[in-house]
C-alpha cells in the first residue's frame, strides 16, 4: 500500500499512526501527520522543522491542548485509522524521484516524464492538451 512512498513516509505515516492511537482518535489528520515528521528527523520537512526550533515535547504539548481526547477505550482495535481530507492531501501529492510525473505526448508518441525529485507536487502548470515549449516548468515540487 505505501510503496510509492519513501522510506521516511513511511516512518512519518506509522508515527502518526501511534500518535493518533495515543489520543484515541479514529482518524489520522495533519495534527499527527505534523508530529510524525518531528520525530523522524530526517529530510527537507523535518530539517525545516529543526531550523525553526520546532521540538517534539512541546508540540505534542500543543497539539494535545488543542485537540479533543478520543473517547475510544485503550484497549480498542486503532489497526486501521482511516486519512481526514487534509491528510490524505498530503499523501496523495507527494511523488518519489524516478516516479512518473506527467505523460507527454507528441504527433508520433506519448512518455511519461519521471519526477526529477521526491517531494511534494505544490503546483502543476500545465493542463492538458497545452503545448510545452523545451525547458519550460511544468511543476513546482518541495
Amino acid at each position: 500500500m505505501f510503496e510509492r512512498y519513501s522510506e521516511n513516509a513511511r516512518k512519518v505515516f506509522s508515527i502518526a499512526k501511534q500518535e493518533a492511537q495515543k489520543l484515541r482518535h479514529d482518524h489520522i489528520g495533519t495534527e499527527h501527520l505534523l508530529l510524525g515528521l518531528i520525530e523522524v528527523k530526517q529530510g527537507f520537512a523535518a530539517e525545516i522543522l529543526k531550523k525553526e526550533n520546532v521540538d517534539l515535547p512541546h508540540t505534542r504539548k500543543l497539539v494535545q491542548e488543542m485537540v479533543t481526547h478520543g473517547q475510544g477505550p485503550e484497549d480498542a482495535d486503532y489497526s486501521f485509522l482511516p486519512r481526514t481530507q487534509h491528510a490524505q492531501t498530503v499523501f496523495d501529492d507527494a511523488v518519489k524521484e524516478g516516479e512518473d510525473l506527467v505523460e507527454l505526448t507528441t504527433e508520433k508518441t506519448s512518455f511519461n516524464l519521471p519526477s526529477p525529485t521526491s517531494g511534494t507536487v505544490k503546483q502543476v502548470s500545465v493542463s492538458e492538451g497545452d503545448k510545452i515549449k523545451v525547458g519550460q516548468t511544468l511543476a513546482v515540487i518541495e
